[in-house]
């Protein structure tokens, strides 16, 4: 092995998981997050391993992250390099999981990064997929150009390295390069195996970010299907990878005995095509009925999996509290049309049930703007949808995006697609459909967001996944629609109050003044604090129609239903209230205030016992 640079004494590796631009240029970022991330954490776990090889042997290593949809994650590079860049110090920038939409802001940081002397390394899905796409070519009958993406081809032009494919094979072989100095401008992680990987973890302070502690464990990767629109499958592939189930077992094990009821996120595509998957459950049982652990989790599963013997009962035992799956739409010719064969929408409302037997709530993913979509035909769906039995959605907007077979196709068409990869976020159309315009188009998927998370399907969905899983669905409906409703942001880029920083903005964005800036942050507040009004009583409204559910009695709901009839006609007579014949409704309304005084207090109480306050 070649000696590592005299120059060279100290190795920094800064990762960053970046946000993208919103509509006026503005980062999204939020005082709290939602969703951790994955990636970083498998990163920040293979960084580390990476720091003990041979090829980083006699330098001094250390690593730091940041999460940029956070406020405690916001990424100043010349902060940065000012911190870390030293004399005899190499630091290395990593952007890690960089989806399509985040690509734009992954680029703008790594030209900051470059220009102060950083050495930068662009992986995800947006890299691996374009590749594997535009220039390696997929698999026959998929048009491919064989050339590298321009996008990615000018990166390279800047110095700054891609890195395609999955990183446990060679990560400390790309580190050993850039302290020697011999780094190329393309890496190739392929797919490893994951047996004898580490397992992702996440920095000691990461969720300070956070609302909550979600874990996240990919049991496995890769999926055996072949969706048209799906993206995954280019970068992670058809085949079937995992991890040792022992593995996992002692790691949910070393976390449960820590932490007060944590919950765990398999991030899995489709968890029961891991062929490990039995062995992986009963070892949930096993740590939850035998070692007496307090846990829950979620899981990722196609819409044939709840038929495979054993699978949705041992899900119950296991802790599993919710199922996250592919509906994508109701009309099986569509689902056909896209590859989609193995969901049949007759067996939708069935698969339900049985999830619901269990006390699993089922969360659907469902896209809007197929070809054969209409605002009609979507209104119908969405309401199919609810009645089948689904207890929560995701929408999304069907969008090409770089790496699936759509992409392809669109292109080699010439089709007309927005050349901005930051409109790439599923939440907007970037392309024309036959049958809609692009403001028809996006009037419906809002409408859609509006009709499915309505006070009364929320209701019913509270009302059928018992008292383990009732929290969790009930934050899960606070989020989605403040970010969908109010936020106007797809929920899982969404986190809790939104900042937008004057400077931090895009750079190509409008220019706006201080003063511009200052007056839409004052409205935009005053907006927050109606909405807030307004949601606080919708779900306050939600909880006590559904409080029966926590205990386990029927007729138990503490409804408030006589309260709001109450002010509802004593608004009717409004105009009458100085009228002498008019104030036995004040002297009324006096007991009637105390008792909203005192449906707010429950209300705020259960809601700090629900989110483990």
């Amino acid at each position: 092995m070649r000696a590592i640079s005299e120059k060279v004494k100290r190795l920094v590796v800064v990762l960053i998981k970046t946000t993208k631009y919103d509509a006026d240029g503005y980062l999204l970022q939020f005082h709290k997050g939602v969703l951790p991330c994955n990636s970083l954490a498998a990163m920040w776990s293979l960084t580390r391993a990476a720091f003990a090889s041979p090829e980083l042997n006699g330098i001094v290593c250390n690593v730091v992250a940041f999460d940029e949809t956070t406020r405690w994650g916001r990424v100043d590079a010349w902060e940065i390099m000012q911190r870390y860049g030293a004399p005899e110090t190499k630091v290395v920038v990593g952007f890690v999981g960089v989806q399509t939409n985040m690509f734009p802001r992954a680029c703008d940081l790594a030209s900051k990064f470059t220009r102060l002397g950083a050495t930068v390394v662009i992986g995800g899905f947006h890299v691996s997929g374009s590749i594997t796409m535009m220039l390696d070519g997929a698999e026959p009958g998929i048009p491919c150009f064989h050339i590298m993406p321009p996008e990615l081809d000018a990166l390279m032009k800047e110095g700054i390295i891609l890195f395609h494919g999955e990183a446990e094979d060679i990560w400390h072989k790309v580190l050993g390069d850039v302290v020697r100095g011999e780094h190329h401008l393309l890496y190739r992680g392929g797919r490893p195996s994951l047996e004898l990987a580490p397992l992702p973890e996440f920095p000691a302070r990461y969720f300070r970010g956070f609302m909550g502690r979600c874990y996240t464990v990919d049991s496995g990767r890769g999926c055996i299907f072949k969706c048209s629109f799906c993206t995954s499958i280019r970068v992670q592939g058809n085949t079937m990878r995992f991890r040792d189930p022992a593995a996992i077992i002692r790691h949910i094990r070393e976390i449960a005995r820590r932490e007060k009821h944590p919950f765990f996120f398999v991030t899995d595509d489709n968890f029961p095509r891991n062929p490990k998957w039995k062995e992986i459950l009963q070892g949930f049982i096993m740590l939850r009925e035998e070692e007496g652990l307090d846990f829950v989790c979620m899981i990722e599963a196609d819409l044939a999996a709840w038929k495979l013997p054993q699978f949705v009962e041992l899900l119950g035992r296991a802790g599993c509290t919710r199922v996250f799956t592919g509906v994508e739409s109701v009309r099986q010719e569509t689902l056909n049309h896209t590859q989609k064969r193995q969901n049949r929408v007759a067996d939708y409302a069935a698969m339900c049930a049985r999830y619901h037997e269990e006390g699993i709530a089922v969360h659907g993913t469902y896209i809007v703007g197929f070809p054969g979509d209409t605002p009609a035909t979507i209104r119908e769906d969405v309401q199919t949808v609810q009645s089948l039995g689904f207890d929560q959605v995701s929408l999304f907007i069907l969008t090409p995006l770089p790496g699936s077979e759509d992409h392809a196709r669109l292109a080699a068409a010439g089709a007309k697609m927005d050349a901005d990869f930051n409109c790439y976020d599923t939440f907007q159309p970037v392309t024309e459909h036959p049958k809609m315009s692009r403001e028809e188009w996006q009037e419906a998927y809002d409408a859609a967001w509006r009709q499915f998370y309505t006070p009364e399907h929320m209701a019913v969905a509270l009302s059928r996944v018992g008292a383990r899983g009732y929290w969790g669905l009930f934050k899960n409906f606070i989020w989605y629609r403040w970010a969908a409703l109010v936020e106007n942001v797809h929920p899982m880029m969404a986190g809790v109050y939104r900042i937008r920083r004057y400077e931090d903005r895009r750079p190509e964005a409008p220019a706006v003044s201080v003063e511009e800036h200052v007056t839409s942050e004052i409205w935009r507040h005053i907006r927050y604090l109606g909405c807030m009004v307004r949601e606080y009583y919708v779900f306050q409204r939600l909880y006590f129609r559904t409080r029966a559910v926590l205990r386990g009695k029927e007729g138990d709901a503490w409804h408030r239903d006589w309260l709001d009839l109450f002010w509802r006609r004593y608004a009717d007579v409004k105009w009458r209230l100085l009228s002498p014949h008019a104030w036995g409704w004040h002297f009324c309304a006096v007991p009637h205030a105390i008792a909203e005084i005192v449906y707010a207090v429950r209300f705020n109480l259960a809601l700090l016992r629900g989110f483990g306050y």
